[in-house]
């Protein structure tokens, strides 16, 4: 059954001027390691929606767990993406890489001022599990912003915010940076599903000047090495792995805090040679090959996706379908046919586990053996999908999981994103007053998709037409034949041809609803009277 989601509307059939409905929040970049503890790096108040930041989703293994004054459970923030920095690069018949265990995690919390007390580490990060006193870490903060809020104003956010923010770019340079964001998107929209939900996305960039250009090449890597003065300090080299492109984490997010509302980091470090990195801030150098490790590095930090190749890593979290902690939507460690749970996607006569080294398997879904750096007893849905090479399309299942998270996740202002957009409606009351006989006509737009939408018009909930997709602005005309309370509704569904027939039931329905109340057909001649 398909949830139906109203919420964005019941704000403004409540009155609710959602432009407005911003509050002060703490934004605070915080780093914790073994050695220091936690330390507070940068606090600022900024303006954003209410609990936008602070309801994640996701194994409590990997949140901070936050608490009111009275002990209870406030929010939660994930800290998955800090916990490890990747090292994936272009390789021989798969991707070259290593996970990294972070020896020090940075991360930020954004919360409403006044709405948590205290908050909790994971227990395998924090294996005290103290309790940290947010009020006493927003004092500390090494540097601080700007501790008043200035209302912002605008549209209602429904869109995910992807942020580009440049190091070692001089401020001449902006316009190479510019270009460098344009490449990569791009890039990013050759892709499905990412071309077909281009429009969910917002693109947005922070230009903060070098004082030189480049990057770092220590002397590990390299025999002429190279230190420049950048805003952020980005380097090749690191741990040792000359492709291992990383910035200061803590700079980069406390810069971020002028563009608060953001949803996924990327950094672009200016240089030429091909580099890149996973994990907290994903980052690629300028290199034109490199824009390939942004589009496998976002099926991590955005869809949750796992790596499909072999490569032993130590420390590495262990997952089962079977015993859990369950396993990423494309991966498992299921054999039986029935019990896959991408079993939908695959042939009848596709043998389980599937031969890889059989040609006629080589672009069908099956059960490869060897995924998520193991070698044996871990299974992928595809012989050579993007999570397993470089610059090979997603398959199926990864496709699927991508729709699933754009719907999952509280990236738009309100909560989930809306197929409708927020403050279009027409009439923008949605209790309006209508007369008999007297035309009325109804619009909204949609957030569009490169497919078609399904948009049904309602009166009194009997289905009256549908909607053209192809078109942004939604209209219906309606014309009371008598008097009382009338609903008029739009239902709008994704039935996208990323997601399995079978489960297209599980996306979601967005519906909005103006409830007419139709008076009596005036008589003109009898209204002032007669004489």
């Amino acid at each position: 059954m398909k949830r139906l989601n109203k919420y964005l509307w019941l704000l403004i059939l409540l009155g609710i001027n959602m432009t407005a409905w911003a509050v002060p929040t703490d934004y605070m970049v915080l780093r914790w390691s073994t050695s220091i503890g936690l330390v507070s790096d940068y606090h600022q108040v900024v303006d954003l929606p209410a609990n936008k930041f602070t309801q994640a989703k996701g194994s409590i293994d990997q949140m901070l767990v936050l608490f009111d004054a009275q002990g209870k459970v406030a929010g939660q923030v994930s800290i998955e993406d800090s916990l490890i920095t990747r090292s994936e690069h272009a390789g021989h018949d798969h991707i070259d890489g290593n996970s990294l265990t972070n020896e020090e995690l940075v991360f930020v919390i954004r919360a409403e001022q006044g709405m948590v007390d205290s908050f909790s580490m994971p227990s395998h990060v924090d294996r005290f599990t103290q309790l940290y006193d947010w009020q006493e870490l927003v004092g500390n903060a090494a540097v601080k912003g700007s501790q008043h809020v200035l209302k912002s104003q605008g549209t209602v956010d429904n869109r995910i915010n992807l942020l580009f923010i440049g190091d070692g770019y001089t401020g001449g340079q902006q316009s190479t940076f510019n270009n460098d964001v344009d490449e990569i998107v791009s890039h990013m929209v050759t892709y499905e599903p990412y071309a077909s939900y281009a429009n969910f996305l917002s693109f947005d960039r922070l230009f903060v000047p070098s004082n030189e250009s480049g990057a770092d090449k220590p002397v590990d890597c390299y025999d002429s090495p190279i230190a420049v003065d950048t805003a952020f300090d980005g380097k090749f080299c690191t741990a040792g792995i000359q492709r291992l492109v990383t910035v200061n984490n803590s700079k980069i997010m406390a810069a971020a805090a002028a563009s608060p509302g953001w949803d996924k980091i990327v950094a672009i470090v200016n240089d030429q040679e091909y580099g890149g990195s996973g994990g907290g801030v994903p980052t690629v150098s300028s290199n034109s090959g490199a824009k390939d490790i942004f589009i496998h590095e976002y099926g991590h930090s955005f869809t949750q996706l796992a790596d499909e190749y072999e490569g032993l890593t130590p420390g590495y979290p262990i997952c089962s379908d079977i015993n859990g902690p369950l396993c990423e939507a494309n991966v498992t460690d299921v054999m039986v046919r029935n019990e896959v749970k991408w079993n939908y996607f695959i042939d009848p006569s596709t043998p389980i586990p599937t031969p890889e080294n059989d040609d006629q398997y080589n672009n069908i879904m099956g059960l490869f053996e060897g995924a998520r750096y193991r070698p044996t007893g871990m299974y992928r849905p595809f012989k050579n999908c993007n999570m397993r090479s470089l610059g090979r399309p997603f398959c199926s299942v990864c496709q699927e999981a991508y729709v699933f998270k754009i719907y999952q996740g509280s990236y738009a202002d309100a909560g989930e994103l809306s197929l409708i957009e927020p403050e279009t409606a027409s009439p923008s009351d949605l209790t309006p007053v209508g007369e008999v006989a007297v035309p009325m006509t109804f619009s909204f737009e949609t957030l569009q998709l490169s497919h078609p939408l399904s948009i049904t018009w309602l009166v009194d909930n009997v289905v009256q037409t549908s909607g053209d997709s192809s078109q942004v602005t939604q209209n219906f005309e309606y014309t009371p034949n008598g008097s009382g309370s009338v609903s008029i509704k739009a239902r709008v569904n994704d039935n996208s041809a990323f997601v399995h027939d079978g489960r297209l039931d599980e996306l979601p329905e967005f519906e909005i609803e103006w409830q007419v109340d139709v008076q009596p057909q005036t008589d003109l001649i009898f209204a002032d009277g007669f004489e």
